[in-house]
């Protein structure tokens, strides 16, 4: 069986990590593979063109440093919930890890993720998904049961 479990360091995310260690640690199971995924945004090019010409050289150099500060970080929450998975009885072997980096604009960063858990999905060996649900605020705990926006999306 091969599980998707998508983190994106937060407290929701912490917790599905560590049910899904809990649950398959106890399973004894050892056909199950897990796939840790990650999804990071970083800016498009067009940002970057529709600044003034003279300052679209600094702007490049800091949405580099942003590119790699997101994938620092990604790798980062990636070891460290490996080691959570680890920590639970999970075996090394079972678990992949997987940074996926997307371009796009601060304001689709949910759609972005989204799109690419679903490819995930489609391209690769997935019985089940696993991700954490946030609230929205008041709107979320006033919805009760109904998942965040981006396990929505996926959904």
């Amino acid at each position: 069986m091969n599980i998707l479990l998508a983190i994106d360091g937060s407290a929701a995310s912490d917790k599905a990590v560590r049910f899904v260690g809990d649950l398959l640690a106890l399973s004894g199971r050892e056909d199950l593979k897990v796939t840790l995924l990650h999804v990071a945004e970083s800016l498009p090019d067009e940002l970057l063109s529709l600044t003034d010409p003279s300052r679209q050289v600094r702007y490049r150099t800091l949405a580099d440093e942003l590119d790699q500060a997101v994938r620092t970080e990604g790798e980062r929450l990636l070891t460290e919930e490996r080691q959570s998975l680890i920590a639970a009885g999970f075996p090394a072997t079972a678990i992949e890890t997987k940074l996926v980096v997307r371009e796009g604009r601060p304001e689709a960063r949910k759609v972005i993720a989204s799109l690419a858990i679903i490819d995930e999905m489609q391209n690769g060996p997935c019985d089940v998904v696993c991700l954490g649900r946030r609230g929205t605020g008041a709107a979320g705990a006033a919805m009760g049961s109904f998942p965040g926006s981006v396990a929505e999306k996926v959904l």
